[in-house]
């Protein structure tokens, strides 16, 4: 008789379930890219109940924009920030903007940017950078940062990002370009960040 450890069972029964659920992810974003909304709904929303991040942002998207059902931003606030908190960078992101756009919480919006720009989120990137350059009284006006981040964001982007790139740069100093441009030339991108962990150092105001 052939006997089957419950380990083995164990450890077969969860690739079977990340197996699925990575199936439904992919069958939400092709409905979700095709604006089926009711496909990607019927697709995110249990995985998103689960817990699985990238359901939570994409379910964040659709009540953040009213697409398959009705607005709701204090809903897709809380789903970006379930997202958020496991690394996913989208999720950062427009928490983010969130926060910094109409200034309810620049440093908290910062904070959160910060967490998606490291691992790579161009538009993050950007709106870092522009934080960082226009300054506030929770984030000091940092410009060797701003040019950091603004050039990481224009790299191999659309032509509006690189033209309001050298637009910015008109209000640095020759040497803090060449700060922000070492910064930039050694910044490598770290995946999955996530709030709780350590992040790569931040050399703080000049």
């Amino acid at each position: 008789m052939v006997r089957c450890s419950y380990g083995l069972f164990s450890v077969l029964a969860v690739l079977v379930c990340v197996s699925l659920s990575a199936a439904d992810i992919e069958s939400a974003r092709r409905a979700y890219q095709e604006k089926d909304y009711s496909k990607a709904l019927q697709a995110a929303a249990p995985l998103a109940e689960q817990g699985n991040a990238d359901a939570q942002c994409l379910l964040g998207k659709m009540y953040w924009n009213g697409e398959g059902v009705l607005k709701d931003t204090g809903r897709a606030v809380q789903l970006f920030r379930a997202s958020g908190v496991q690394g996913n960078a989208e999720a950062q992101f427009y928490l983010g903007s969130w926060y910094l756009l109409p200034r309810r919480d620049v440093a908290e919006g910062a904070r959160w940017l910060r967490l998606s720009a490291e691992q790579g989120n161009q538009d993050a990137q950007w709106l870092l950078g522009k934080a960082y350059l226009e300054g506030s009284k929770e984030l000091p006006r940092d410009p060797v940062l701003a040019y950091m981040w603004l050039r990481l964001a224009s790299q191999d982007n659309l032509d509006f990002y690189q033209s309001a790139f050298r637009v910015a740069e008109r209000q640095m100093t020759a040497a803090q370009m060449a700060k922000g441009k070492a910064l930039a030339d050694r910044w490598k991108p770290t995946p999955g960040l996530k709030p709780d962990e350590k992040q790569p150092s931040d050399p703080g105001p000049r």
